[in-house]
C-alpha cells in the first residue's frame, strides 16, 4: 500500500524536501574542467580586447560558471600585454572588474595601461591581473540558483591605430583556483584586492605563491 504524503508527519516532510534540494545542489555542481582554466602554456600575445573606446561604454570578456562551486573566496587571475611600439609599450589603456551575475555586486576597478608593461628587456611579456573576492554570491545548500557565474568586465580607455588595426590592452582566458576555504590568504578582501603580479600569502605562513 502506497504512503500518502498526506500521512506523514510534518517534520518528515521537511526532512525529505531538504534532502531532495541537497540532492538537487550536488547534481548542479560543475564536473571537473566546466570552469574556465588556462592552459598550462599560455599565448605570449593575448588578443587585443574588443569594443568601442569611452566611459560610456562597459564590454565583458566572458563569464565564470560558478554553480555548485560553493567557494566564498574567488581566486583568479588574468593574463594580458602590452602592445609595442618601435621602443616601448603603445599609450593604450583598459579597466576591469569582475561581477556576481546574481547580486550584481562588483569588485574595486583597476586600470591597465603602458606603466604596467614589463621593464627592458621584457617589453610586451605577459603579466597577471590577480584578484582575492570575498564575493556575496549566495553559497552552500542554501542556495537556490539554477546556475550562477561572475563576469569579466572592462572599459576601453585608450585605443591606437597601427597599420590599420586598432589596438588595446590585449587579454586572455582567467585561471580560476578551486578549493580554496576563507581564510586561507592574506590578500582577501571584500573588494577583490585587483593587483598586478599579485601574490597570494598563506596565513599559515606557507611560502608565498606568485601568479606572474
Amino acid at each position: 500500500m502506497a504512503i500518502q504524503a498526506n500521512a506523514l508527519p510534518p517534520s518528515l516532510i521537511t526532512e525529505l524536501n531538504e534532502i531532495k534540494r541537497r540532492i538537487t545542489a550536488l547534481e548542479r555542481k560543475p564536473k571537473l574542467g566546466s570552469v574556465n582554466e588556462r592552459l598550462p602554456f599560455g599565448s605570449y600575445q593575448s588578443p587585443s580586447l574588443e569594443g568601442t573606446q569611452g566611459a560610456e561604454y562597459t564590454h565583458t570578456l566572458g563569464a565564470i560558471n560558478s554553480t555548485g562551486l560553493n567557494q566564498p573566496v574567488l581566486i583568479l587571475s588574468i593574463p594580458f600585454h602590452l602592445p609595442q611600439g618601435t621602443s616601448s609599450a603603445l599609450d593604450v589603456s583598459v579597466t576591469v572588474w569582475l561581477r556576481d551575475m546574481v547580486t550584481q555586486a562588483k569588485t574595486k576597478e583597476i586600470t591597465i595601461d603602458k606603466a604596467d608593461d614589463w621593464p627592458a628587456p621584457n617589453n610586451g611579456f605577459t603579466r597577471t591581473i590577480t584578484w582575492a573576492w570575498k564575493h556575496p554570491q549566495p553559497i552552500g545548500f542554501d542556495d537556490g540558483q539554477d546556475w550562477k557565474g561572475f563576469a569579466v568586465d572592462y572599459r576601453v580607455n585608450k585605443r591606437v591605430t597601427v597599420d590599420g588595426e586598432s589596438l588595446t590592452v590585449g587579454m586572455g582566458n582567467p585561471l580560476l583556483i578551486t578549493g580554496v576555504p576563507l581564510g586561507t590568504f592574506i590578500e582577501e578582501s571584500s573588494d577583490g584586492n585587483p593587483r598586478v603580479s599579485g601574490a597570494l600569502t598563506p596565513t599559515d605562513g606557507s611560502p608565498v605563491t606568485w601568479t606572474g
